[in-house]
């Protein structure tokens, strides 16, 4: 199972985090990306390298955390590229939100909060294959950071992208939009609930089954439910990558 990017430190991989290399990030802004989901824009104060897709942990301390602590993993929203790194993250309305969440979303510029080393293997491999990337909500983030990576680099994109989402607005559409626009063979499929994706929408953009790298990535029952129906039309188990996002809804 591949390490969360907004998560539970049980399904962190490697070497324990009390005994990874800690450093600080400096926030320098912060945005909406819709009514219910907000990016932070840190700049680190030493380098820090990662491959677009991999997360990291962020320790933001606070008075009277819940029980989920003062530590979470995020997905690096920003391709190594862009100088900065991007946490981008839903927030549940009223008091649902996490004490962390809270925290999170209090801290003014200028604030330090303290990260361990870049980890995961929610990266692309071979840019040259086919790829179906499987989205829902937030779990968009990692395949913003692989999109523009490529983009930059300028490598091909062989990629069909089905973004699942509760309401029509879908974070970083303009961007993913800009994106296919320049890349011929980037398909971008929105879902709106009660649309989901299904087998036959998979079905609809990889005829062959047995070809494609399947990239799921979303709230753990998303990814769940995408396991067992990728399971369901045989695609080998080999050719499915996940990255679990706990804490969310389905969609």
């Amino acid at each position: 199972m591949n390490p969360t990017s907004d998560g539970s430190p049980a399904r962190l991989s490697g070497q324990s985090d009390a005994n990874r290399r800690r450093q600080k990030l400096i926030l320098v802004a912060k945005r909406f990306e819709t009514a219910d989901v907000m990016s932070f824009i840190f700049k680190s104060d030493a380098p820090l390298t990662w491959q677009a897709g991999q997360f990291l942990s962020y320790t933001v301390p606070h008075l009277d955390p819940d029980d989920r602590g003062i530590t979470r993993y995020f997905t690096i929203a920003s391709a190594p590229f862009e100088g900065h790194v991007m946490l981008t993250t839903r927030f549940a309305s009223g008091r649902r939100s996490s004490s962390f969440k809270h925290a999170l979303r209090r801290l003014p510029a200028g604030a330090a909060v303290e990260v361990g080393e870049p980890d995961g293997d929610f990266v692309l491999g071979d840019p040259s294959g086919e790829h179906v990337l499987l989205a829902g909500g937030i779990g968009v983030t990692p395949f913003r950071a692989i999109l523009l990576d490529l983009d930059h680099s300028e490598l091909p994109i062989n990629a069909t992208l089905l973004y699942a989402n509760r309401t029509p607005d879908f974070v970083y559409r303009g961007e993913i939009d800009r994106l296919a626009g320049r890349h011929p063979g980037l398909v971008v499929r929105y879902m709106v609930s009660p649309t989901r994706i299904t087998e036959a929408s998979i079905r609809g953009v990889a005829p062959d089954l047995l070809k494609p790298i399947f990239n799921v990535s979303g709230p753990e029952p998303f990814v769940e439910a995408l396991e067992g129906m990728l399971a369901g039309l045989g695609v080998p188990e080999a050719n499915v990558r996940r990255d679990y996002f706990p804490g969310y809804d389905r969609l």
